[in-house]
């Protein structure tokens, strides 16, 4: 993986992805079509799926994208500040984390699809849940890469 020897390729990738669901947070948080989707009257009987649906309702969703952009801004600003190319050892650790958040995503479609099947009404908190999960442990893991290799 030659390409991911530059640290701008990381800083790229990663900002490019993150910057799509912040914008997409940020844009549907409040807004009267995503919210009437995300009112159920709490039929499921768990205190979690009825808290998170409550904390999308109240247009929490924008600060989870508020907090992607931040991240990504210190990527950037990390990648910067390093000013030479990852070495060989520095790229394997990177490509490995980028493969296993690949398979991480295919291993959470069958545990959406299940937890969909379960309950129907709240697909979007499920598929929300997972993508944010996802993406946030993905985030936090990349910006502890570039903070340790900064050097």
């Amino acid at each position: 993986m030659r390409i991911m020897r530059n640290p701008y390729i990381n800083a790229a990738i990663v900002s490019v992805i993150s910057l799509i669901y912040a914008v997409t947070f940020i844009l549907t948080s409040n807004h009267f079509e995503f919210d009437k989707m995300l009112n159920h009257e709490e039929t499921l009987n768990s205190a979690f799926w009825n808290g998170w649906s409550a904390f999308l309702r109240q247009g929490n969703l924008k600060y989870i994208g508020y907090v992607y952009i931040l991240t990504f801004i210190f990527i950037i600003i990390l990648s910067i500040l390093r000013k030479r190319n990852y070495d060989e050892y520095q790229v394997g650790i990177l490509t490995t984390s980028f493969v296993s958040a690949g398979f991480l995503l295919l291993f959470l479609f069958p545990v959406a699809l299940l937890l969909v099947l379960s309950d129907p009404n709240y697909a979007i908190e499920t598929i929300l849940f997972l993508i944010i999960t996802h993406w946030s442990v993905f985030l936090i893991a990349d910006l502890i890469y570039a903070v340790k290799w900064v050097k």
